[in-house]
């Protein structure tokens, strides 16, 4: 596996494959055929740009009006999925919220530097004009614009380095999860950290529990998630296979092809697992 570097700074988003999977309640085919369909490919901001020194930029429910003060037009409110290849270094994003609002009497603006609150009346209207002031965006990486419901009712906008946590949704090239074996691994057993979030690993196989409102779930829901995984000398991929909402009707996600690629260390007894850009590291121990 690719050997990366070290973050530079961390942002405590939660778990995304829980922000992407919840939403995907319906018939998982159709929906990835559609948004296959609809995933636009928007070029590059800046063709002078080397190879080396861009950033993919992808987006969803979102209008992007502005990149760097220079307008541009990457989405509208009948195709609002795509991506576009854009320098890295310190960028400014001007976009619209393009799903209307009915219910959400406040909002949250996240970004790779930090979370600002701003209070929202309008209920009946998009939101226009949101801004990511010179958001860091490294060379090399992916970067995803969404947003999504919170447990206390707030819509939630973020900008997110997805780059740890590959999706074949979003048109990632991820590998084939292994085949489930009982080959015991130094992960075997069950671990927990402080917000009493465990993983269950035997042979390769994992259940993720993540208990409601915690560190990282804060939805009302205790989410469980489960799939296969590998490993090397720094990284452990999981590779995810379904999730359930406490105790609902799982969801078969394999056509989606997602994983999430931790930076694991042992200290002691304990595991830390990182998710670089997304979780910072936590000692989780054994039972």
């Amino acid at each position: 596996m690719k050997n990366l570097s070290r973050p530079k700074f961390t942002a405590y988003f939660g778990i995304i494959a829980i922000m992407t999977v919840i939403v995907l309640t319906g018939c998982m085919s159709m929906m990835m055929k559609m948004a296959q369909n609809q995933y636009k490919d928007y070029g590059f901001f800046d063709n002078a740009v080397p190879a080396d020194q861009l950033s993919q930029l992808r987006f969803g429910m979102v209008n992007i009006k502005s990149f760097n003060g220079v307008s541009v037009s990457w989405g509208d409110r009948s195709n609002n999925l795509g991506f576009v290849r854009v320098p890295s270094g310190l960028n400014t994003i001007v976009f619209d919220w393009v799903q209307e609002t009915t219910s959400m009497p406040r909002i949250s603006y996240d970004s790779v530097r930090g979370a600002t609150t701003y209070t929202y009346t309008t209920t009946t209207s998009s939101v226009n004009n949101i801004t990511f002031t010179d958001a860091e965006m490294l060379a090399g990486h992916n970067y995803f614009i969404g947003g999504g419901m919170g447990a206390d009712g707030e819509l939630r906008i973020w900008l997110l380095d997805m780059t740890y946590t590959p999706s074949g949704f979003y048109g990632d090239d991820v590998a084939d999860a292994p085949r489930a074996n009982s080959t015991p691994t130094v992960f075997e057993g069950t671990w927990i950290n402080i917000y009493g979030e465990s993983f269950e690993i035997s042979g390769n196989s994992w259940v993720q529990t993540l208990p409601p409102l915690t560190g990282s779930n804060t939805g009302p829901n205790q989410v469980q998630m489960r799939g296969t995984f590998d490993f090397d000398d720094e990284y452990l991929t999981l590779y995810l296979a379904s999730t359930s909402v406490d105790g609902g009707i799982w969801i078969n996600i394999s056509s989606m092809k997602q994983a999430s690629i931790y930076r694991y260390s042992f200290e002691g007894d304990d595991l830390m697992l990182e998710l670089p850009f997304v979780l910072p590291a936590m000692p989780y121990v054994k039972e």
